[in-house]
C-alpha cells in the first residue's frame, strides 16, 4: 500500500520476482566510494584526547588501506570477514588499550604506534589459520614484519606470539604469562582448562572486549577448545554478570530463540526489559552456524539477533509492539566445517572474530604434562612410572597426527575426525590408574596402548582399517620406547575394566585373561537375569570386550556412549548389562499411536529430576528404532552437548529444582545464589545420566543425523560393532544348537561350523555384489539368528512330519499283524468248523441211508 516502504539490501533480493524488482528504486552504493573512512573519523570523534585523535589519524592512514589491499588476495581467513568488521575491531580493540594506564596524555607518539600495531595485528590477523598446505598466521607474520618496520617484533616466533608488557612498553612473549596449572581430580578432564600461550592470548583479547559489551566469536573445528574456553571465562566474570547459554542446533527458529532470549529478561520501565538487578546479561550462542538455511537464503534465528544488535529491540510476538532490550551483549562460537559454514555477513560485521587453531606440538604438551603430572604426583606414584611420562605424551601426541593422516573423513567414514577431545579422553582413561596395579614402565605403556586403541581403534568401520592402526601403534612403540621389551607391545590380552576383581569392586586394573572375564560376565548376567526380564546372551570373546569398553564410558565423568552396528549385533543387550555392572537404572522411552515431541520432554524432566534432584544413577538408552521424528534429536542433542534443554521445565518447576539444590549447594561450600544453584543441578545431571544411543550404520540416515546434530558424534564415545568373526559365529550358533535335543551331540559340532560358513560365504558374495553392480546386500548378526531360529523351526517340522510318517507306517504295520493274526484266527475256526461239517455230512448221509433203506 502506499503507507508502506520496504528496503532490502541485495542480498535477499535475489529471491525477488522481477516484477518486485522492476517496482523498486535501486540505490547502488559502491564499497570503494563509502570506504572505512566515515566509520573511523566518527570514532575518532568520540575520543577525548586531542594528542590521541591526531595520533590515530595518521595512524589508520599509514596501516590501513595497504592491510585491506593485501589482505584481499594473499591470505586466507578462517571464515569470510568484511572489511569494515575488522576495522571496528580495531577500534573496539583500541578502546581497550588506549587508556591512561597505557597511553598517559601526555606521551609520545611512538607509544601510540606501539599499541597501534599491537591491536592492528589482532584486528587484520587474528581470524587467520592454518590449513592443511599454509600456515597463513605465518605468512601473515613474516608480510607485517617485511612491510612495516617502524615498531620491531622480536625475531623468534610469529607476531602473534607476543603482547606488550604495561611496565616496560616492550614486546614479552605470551608464554611467560600463562598462570600456574593446579591439578583438580574432581573436576572431569572435558571442563578442565590448561592455560597455554595461545588460550592465554584470547583469554586477554575476549576479556577486553567484552567487558566493554562488544560481540566476540571464536571460530574453529570442532574439539578445539572454543566452547571450554568460552566457559571458564564467562566462569571468572563475576557476580555483575548472569550467562544464558543459546545452543543451536538444524530445527533452531527464531521463535524458540526468542524464548530462550526473553526467558532470563525481566519488565522495566514502559516497553524496557533486561536482565534482574543491574546485572548484564550474556547470551553465549553455540554452533552460530548450525540453523537451517532457508530457500531464500535467510536464517531467521540470524536475522532476529541481527535485529537485536542493530537496534536493541525485538517485537512481541502475541501483542506486535516492540521490546527494548537493555544491557544485553553476545558471544558465540562457531565450526566453519559444519552446518552451513558461514553466516550472513550482515551479522557477521558484528562480531570480532578470533580463529582458534588446534594447539601445536608444544601447547599439547604442556596440556597434558600439566594434568599427567599433577596425578602422578597427587597419588604419588614410583619413579619408574613418573619417568617413562614424558614418553607416553610425546607418543600420544605423534599418535594423534599420525591418526589424522591416515584416516581421512569420507562419506561413509564422516566420523573420522579426530581432535583435542580425542587426546583427552586417552588421558582421562590414564587418571583411572592406581600405584597398587600401574607400578611399572610396562604397566604404564600397556594402559597407554589400551586407552589408545578404546579412543581411536573403536571408531574404525572395517577390520583393514583396524590392521593399519595395530600396525600403526606397534611401529610407534618400538620408536618411542626403545628400551622396552617388544613382548610388552604384543599382550594376548590388554583390557582394563573397572570390574577386574569382580562386580563392585571398583578398580581400574587389567584382566588377567578372557576365561576369568568370562566367568565374573557370566556371574554377572545370571545376577541380572534374576531381577529382570531373561536375556539369553551367549559371552564370546567380541560380545566381552564390547561390555568392557561401554563400561569403561558409562564409569567416565559425562560419559555418553554411541554404539553403531547393524540390527541384531547386541547393542541394546551388552548396553543393559554394562549399565547392571555399572550400577546404573536403564530408561527406554516406550513409543505409542501419538507419541511428540512434548511426550519426549515429558520423559527427560523425568530423568532430569531423578538423576538431578534424587541423584539416582541412570542410563537413558535410546535406539534409531526410538526417533520416529528427527526433531526428537534436538533434545539429545542440548543433552549432550551442555545438559540445559530449553522450555524443559516450567517456572515454578524450577523454583522446586533451585530450592531442593540449595541445602546441598551450601554444603559444598558455594554459594546458594540462583545461578549456582542451577549450574550445581545440570552439573549433577551430567556426571550421574548417561545417554547410549543404538544406532545402525545402514544408509545416510546417521550421516545426516551426524551433521544436522553435531553433538551425537563430537559429545559421545563411538563403539563400532564389527560384522561377528567366525569365533563368534560358531560360539552362538553352538550355543542355541545345546537347546534342540533331535540332533545328535557328535552332529551337533558340524551343523555349527556349517551355519557359520554360510554366514560368512554370504557376507563375501555381499561384497562381491557391492563392487560389481554397486547395490548393497545386508547380511547381519539377527539374519544369523534367524538362520538358526529357521533351522530349529525347520528341523522340528520335519522331525514331526517324519515322525507322523513313522507312526503311520507302524500303524499301518501293527494292523496288519493284528490282521493277520485275525485272519489265522478265522482259518483256524474255519477248519475245525470243516471237520465238524464233515462229520455231521457223514452222520446225515448215514441217516438218509438208514431212513431210506426203512
Amino acid at each position: 500500500s502506499s503507507g508502506i516502504n520496504a528496503e532490502w539490501p541485495l542480498r535477499p533480493g535475489k529471491a525477488a520476482t522481477p516484477a518486485t524488482v522492476s517496482r523498486a528504486g535501486i540505490l547502488y552504493i559502491n564499497q570503494a566510494d563509502l570506504g572505512w573512512n566515515p566509520f573511523v573519523t566518527s570514532w575518532i570523534d568520540t575520543r577525548e584526547v586531542q594528542s590521541e585523535k591526531a595520533n590515530l589519524i595518521i595512524l589508520f592512514e599509514k596501516y590501513v588501506a595497504i592491510c585491506l589491499e593485501t589482505l584481499k588476495s594473499r591470505f586466507k581467513k578462517i571464515t569470510p570477514i568484511v572489511d569494515i568488521s575488522m576495522i571496528k575491531m580495531l577500534c573496539y580493540l583500541l578502546e581497550g588499550l588506549l587508556v591512561p594506564e597505557n597511553t598517559p596524555p601526555d606521551c609520545n607518539k611512538e607509544l601510540y604506534e606501539l599499541y597501534f600495531v599491537f591491536a592492528a595485528v589482532w584486528a587484520f590477523g587474528g581470524a587467520m589459520f592454518q590449513d592443511q598446505l599454509v600456515d597463513y598466521r605465518s605468512e601473515f607474520s613474516k608480510w607485517w614484519c617485511s612491510e612495516f618496520k617502524t615498531i620491531k617484533f622480536p625475531s623468534q616466533g610469529t607476531v602473534f606470539d607476543y603482547y606488550i608488557d604495561s611496565e616496560t612498553k616492550k614486546f614479552n612473549p605470551w608464554s611467560d604469562a600463562v598462570p600456574n596449572f593446579n591439578y583438580d581430580p574432581e573436576l572431569p578432564l572435558q571442563a578442565t582448562l590448561v592455560a597455554t600461550a595461545e588460550t592465554h592470548r584470547l583469554s586477554f583479547f575476549l576479556n577486553l572486549l567484552m567487558k566493554r559489551e562488544r560481540p566476540v566469536m571464536l571460530v574453529g573445528s570442532a574439539g578445539t577448545g572454543k566452547t571450554v574456553l568460552m566457559n571458564a571465562l564467562m566462569r571468572d566474570l563475576g557476580d555483575d554478570y548472569t550467562i544464558t547459554l543459546v545452543p543451536f542446533n538444524n530445527y533452531t527458529s527464531s521463535m524458540m530463540l526468542q524464548s530462550v532470549l526473553e526467558k532470563p529478561l525481566e519488565k522495566k520501565a514502559g516497553r524496557n526489559f533486561g536482565p534482574p538487578g543491574s546485572k548484564k546479561l550474556i547470551y553465549f550462542i553455540d554452533d552460530m552456524n548450525m540453523p537451517e538455511v532457508d530457500e531464500y537464503g535467510t536464517v531467521a534465528p540470524h536475522t532476529l539477533i541481527r535485529q537485536h544488535i542493530d537496534y536493541n529491540h525485538w517485537y512481541d510476538r502475541a501483542k506486535m509492539t516492540l521490546k527494548d532490550v537493555h544491557n544485553t551483549q553476545y558471544v558465540s562460537c562457531m565450526n566453519p566445517t559444519a552446518g552451513s559454514f558461514t553466516i550472513n555477513p550482515r551479522l557477521q560485521r558484528h562480531f570480532c572474530v578470533f580463529a582458534v587453531s588446534f594447539p601445536g606440538h608444544e601447547a599439547q604438551s604442556t596440556i597434558y604434562s600439566s594434568i599427567l603430572t599433577g596425578h602422578l604426583d597427587l597419588n604419588k606414584f614410583p619413579q619408574a612410572v613418573k619417568r617413562v611420562a614424558d614418553k607416553v605424551i610425546q607418543a600420544s601426541i605423534q599418535l594423534h597426527s599420525k591418526i589424522n593422516s591416515t584416516f581421512l573423513p569420507t562419506a561413509i567414514k564422516f566420523h573420522y575426525i579426530f581432535n583435542l577431545r580425542d587426546l583427552s579422553n586417552i588421558y582421562q582413561g590414564i587418571l583411572y590408574s592406581v600405584p597398587e596395579v600401574t607400578r611399572t614402565a610396562p604397566d604404564v605403556i600397556q594402559l597407554w596402548m589400551h586407552e589408545a586403541s578404546r579412543v581411536y581403534r573403536d571408531k574404525l568401520i572395517d577390520f583393514k582399517d583396524v590392521e593399519t592402526y595395530d600396525k600403526l601403534i606397534l611401529d610407534l612403540c618400538r620408536k618411542t620406547f626403545e628400551d622396552i621389551d617388544e613382548s610388552v607391545f604384543k599382550p594376548e590380552v590388554n583390557i582394563y575394566t573397572h570390574f577386574s576383581n569382580g562386580i563392585g569392586e571398583l578398580k581400574y586394573a587389567p584382566i588377567p585373561s578372557y576365561t576369568s572375564l568370562n566367568k565374573i560376565l557370566v556371574e554377572a548376567l545370571e545376577n541380572y537375569n534374576e531381577m529382570n526380564a531373561m536375556m539369553n546372551l551367549v559371552l564370546f570373546r567380541d560380545a566381552m570386550e564390547h561390555i568392557c569398553r561401554i563400561n569403561r564410558i558409562l564409569e567416565s565423568p559425562r560419559g555418553n556412549a554411541l554404539l553403531v552396528g547393524v540390527g541384531g549385533s547386541g547393542k541394546q543387550s551388552l548396553a543393559r548389562l554394562s549399565a547392571f555392572i555399572s550400577n546404573l537404572e536403564v530408561f527406554q522411552i516406550a513409543l505409542r499411536k501419538g507419541y511428540g515431541l512434548a511426550d519426549l520432554k515429558l520423559d527427560i524432566a523425568g530423568l532430569y529430576m531423578k538423576a538431578g534432584v534424587k541423584n539416582v544413577p541412570t542410563m537413558f538408552l535410546m535406539t534409531d528404532s526410538q526417533v520416529p521424528d528427527d526433531k526428537f534429536l534436538v533434545l539429545i542433542n542440548d543433552l549432550l552437548a551442555s545438559g540445559e534443554i530449553p522450555e524443559l521445565f516450567a517456572e515454578d518447576e524450577v523454583a522446586d529444582i533451585i530450592s531442593a539444590m540449595r541445602n546441598e549447594v551450601k554444603a559444598a561450600g558455594i554459594m546458594d545464589s540462583l545461578e549456582n544453584c542451577w549450574t550445581f543441578f545440570i552439573d549433577r545431571i551430567r556426571t550421574t545420566l548417561k545417554v547410549v544411543l543404538c544406532f545402525s550404520p545402514v544408509g545416510s540416515t546417521l550421516r545426516v543425523r551426524g551433521r544436522m546434530f553435531p553433538a551425537l558424534i563430537n559429545c559421545t564415545s563411538i563403539d563400532w560393532f564389527h560384522e561377528w568373526p567366525l569365533e563368534a559365529l560358531i560360539s552362538v550358533s553352538s550355543t542355541f544348537l545345546e537347546e534342540v535335543d533331535l540332533l545328535e551331540e557328535d552332529i551337533k559340532p558340524s551343523v555349527a561350523e556349517f551355519m557359520a560358513h554360510v554366514q560368512i560365504t554370504c557376507n563375501l558374495k555381499s561384497q562381491q555384489y557391492l563392487a560389481n553392480d554397486r547395490r548393497y546386500n545386508y547380511t547381519t548378526p539377527k539374519s544369523f539368528l534367524e538362520q538358526i531360529e529357521l533351522y530349529k523351526k525347520l528341523l522340528g517340522t520335519k522331525h514331526s512330519e517324519l515322525q507322523s510318517k513313522m507312526d503311520r507306517l507302524l500303524n499301518g504295520l501293527l494292523k496288519l499283524q493284528s490282521t493277520s493274526s485275525q485272519v489265522d484266527d478265522l482259518k483256524a475256526k474255519l477248519a475245525s468248523q470243516e471237520i465238524e461239517l464233515k462229520q455231521k455230512r457223514k452222520k446225515y448221509r448215514l441217516r438218509l441211508c438208514v431212513d431210506t433203506t426203512a
